[in-house]
C-alpha cells in the first residue's frame, strides 16, 4: 500500500483527487496506472482522471470502473472503429476498459487491491479499534503499515529459502 485514507463517509466518490495528490505527495510521482471501481465513477473524476493524463503526457493512465458487471457476468465486446467524436468521458471510458488491455490491467486490481483488503481482515478483523475518526485514521495507517512489512519479510524469506546454500 502506498497511500491510505480512513473517513467517515459513506461513498468513495469524493476520495479521487485526494488519493491521487496524497500519492503524488508520498512518491514524489504518480504511478504508470492508478485503478478505480466503480464506486468512484463521476462526471468530476472522470474530468479529474483526463486532466491528469494530460498533465503527465500520458505518463499516467487513469482507470475508473463505470459500472458493475455481476459476478460471471459477460463484457460486451469493444465495438471496433474509431472512437465517435461526440462520446462522452464515460463512454470513452467504458470503451477503455473494455479493450483488451483495459480488462488485463483491470482485472489485475482484483488481485493486487482486494486480496489486501482480505489478508487484513483475516488478521485484524474487519473494524479499527480506537474512537474518533483521528485516532482510527492513525490505527489505519499502522495497520497498513504493518502490512506492507510483512510482504517484505515473507519477500525475503522467500528469496532467501530460494537461493543455492552457501550464497
Amino acid at each position: 500500500m502506498v497511500a491510505t485514507e480512513l473517513t467517515n463517509i459513506g461513498v468513495d466518490v469524493e476520495q479521487v483527487q485526494p488519493m491521487v495528490e496524497n500519492t503524488r505527495a508520498l512518491m514524489g510521482a504518480l504511478p504508470g496506472q492508478i485503478l478505480f471501481d466503480a464506486g468512484y465513477c463521476s462526471n468530476t473524476n472522470l474530468e479529474y482522471a483526463k486532466t491528469i493524463e494530460a498533465a503527465t503526457a500520458g505518463a499516467t493512465e487513469i482507470f475508473i470502473a463505470t459500472g458493475r458487471v455481476k459476478h460471471g457476468g459477460r463484457v460486451r465486446d469493444v465495438p471496433r472503429g474509431r472512437i465517435p467524436a461526440d462520446a462522452t468521458l464515460r463512454e470513452r471510458k467504458v470503451r477503455k476498459l473494455k479493450t483488451r488491455r483495459g480488462r488485463a490491467v483491470y482485472a489485475r486490481r482484483k488481485a493486487i487491491v482486494e486480496s489486501v483488503f482480505g489478508q487484513i481482515h483475516a488478521r485484524q478483523g474487519k473494524f479499527v479499534l480506537l474512537r474518533g475518526l483521528e485516532q482510527a485514521r492513525h490505527e489505519w495507517n499502522l495497520i497498513a503499515g504493518c502490512h506492507n512489512l510483512m510482504k517484505l519479510f515473507s519477500m525475503q524469506t522467500q528469496a532467501a529459502l530460494a537461493a543455492p546454500a552457501g550464497t
